[in-house]
């Protein structure tokens, strides 16, 4: 079962599929994701917390259990799941020891929602092919760290997602010129162009 159906024109396709992702602010993860080709849309939003429709100033006390994620939807006849969770790992430190669910700061804690249960099951550890994507690349990240350091990111099903308000989408396309977008947004884009060229359109 594919995680999501994109009405374009009238017609559904069946080759978009979405995920939701957690890696920080939601500022910069959207940003990012906004600027990778095959990328339909990415919106804003709210997942994994206690309490309906939460505001971002609610989310922001940590004291809901919300995480600030982005849900992205991309044509996977242009770039795979499995890419764009390089893209994801790539925007945080997955060996971070942020296993807090409550309290301040968690809102910013790294976590894959997938909406697919073959995406994220391991059924055969022993057998690469039956096992699921969002494993296989965690396992692949695993790979890259120093002895006795472990991925430290969740993963976990998708829950109830609460889009943000619109005063936050595309805040960088929109404040391009503020301190964040200067400081911090704009040299993780500069990062994630040189290192995903060939799926990445650039950041004017």
């Amino acid at each position: 079962m594919r995680g999501f159906f994109i009405f374009l024109f009238g017609v559904q396709s069946e080759y978009m599929n979405g995920i939701y992702v957690g890696a920080g602010g939601f500022w910069i993860t959207e940003a990012v994701y906004r600027k990778v080709k095959g990328v339909i849309e990415v919106i804003p939003g709210y997942m994994g917390g206690t309490i309906a429709h939460p505001t971002h100033e609610l989310v922001a006390t940590g004291t809901t259990g919300h995480v600030e994620v982005v849900k992205v939807t991309y044509d996977e006849t242009v770039i795979s799941l499995e890419e764009v969770l390089d893209i994801f790992f790539a925007l945080h430190d997955p060996a971070a020891p942020n296993h807090i669910t409550i309290g301040p700061g968690s809102q910013y804690r790294a976590v894959i929602f997938y909406t697919d249960d073959s995406e994220g099951e391991a059924t055969d550890p022993q057998n690469g092919e039956d096992i699921g994507v969002i494993p296989r690349v965690m396992e692949k990240v695993q790979a890259t760290m120093p002895e006795g350091v472990t991925v430290s990111t969740h993963v976990m099903s998708a829950q109830e997602f609460y889009a943000a308000h619109e005063d936050h989408y595309n805040y960088y396309g929109t404040h391009q010129d503020d301190t964040y977008s200067v400081t911090v947004i704009r040299p993780t884009l500069e990062i994630i162009s040189k290192k995903f060229p060939h799926k990445f359109l650039g950041f004017s």
